[in-house]
């Protein structure tokens, strides 16, 4: 609610996140916020190795990029 983003939330034992999701940007105190949804582990269909890359796979094209460009 916070983002205004229309992230689904599960309400009982089943995964409700199956993709990493980006938040609308928001600013709290002056600093730009982006939430991230990502699957969590113990999921009920997925392995955790699997939900790792996944999580991995998009730090790898959005914080790597960020990281080497805000070192300029």
């Amino acid at each position: 609610m916070a983002s205004g983003s229309q992230f689904r939330v599960g309400m009982d034992l089943h995964s409700c996140t199956a993709e990493v999701q980006v938040a609308n940007e928001f600013t709290i105190d002056g600093r730009r916020v982006v939430l991230i949804d990502t699957p969590g582990f113990d999921d009920t269909n997925v392995s955790d190795s699997d939900i790792l890359e996944k999580i991995a796979a998009f730090l790898a094209v959005t914080w790597v990029p960020l990281l080497s460009y805000r070192s300029r």
